[in-house]
């Protein structure tokens, strides 16, 4: 069973919707989770990337056995009216196989940023 577990948090006219995402099951499952607020989604960036796992408002990734993952995202929409209501809905959970496609981008956006050590740089001295 996937289970999800998520906050709000309204600051300054945005709301901040965090969620622990638990997989209890024996095999890896393929989550996807959509918004439920009535707003736009804003999904963490790094650099000029949007994070892979987001697309069009929705989050789609893979979760092992036993693992628990922190996703969240911030929209201009308010909370939900009932605390009791979740902002995040699973549209969809299914076991994953190893045939999944490996998306680049995913890959590209994983990397640390390269520079190179500073030894190999020569000084004009």
């Amino acid at each position: 069973m996937v289970t999800v577990e998520t906050d709000t948090d309204r600051r300054d006219g945005v709301t901040l919707v965090t969620a622990r995402v638990t997989n209890t099951l024996g095999t890896a499952q393929t989550v996807r989770l959509v918004n439920r607020l009535d707003g736009p989604v804003w999904p963490p960036r790094f650099g000029d990337v949007t994070a892979p796992e987001w697309t069009d408002g929705t989050w789609e990734g893979t979760i092992q056995p036993g693992q628990c993952i922190g996703v969240g995202y911030a929209t201009p929409a308010p909370p939900l009216d009932d605390p009791d209501e979740e902002p995040f809905e699973v549209a969809s959970s299914a076991r994953s196989t190893a045939e999944t496609e490996v998306d680049s981008r995913e890959v590209l956006a994983s990397l640390d940023d390269w520079s190179p050590p500073s030894d190999s740089i020569l000084s004009d001295r």
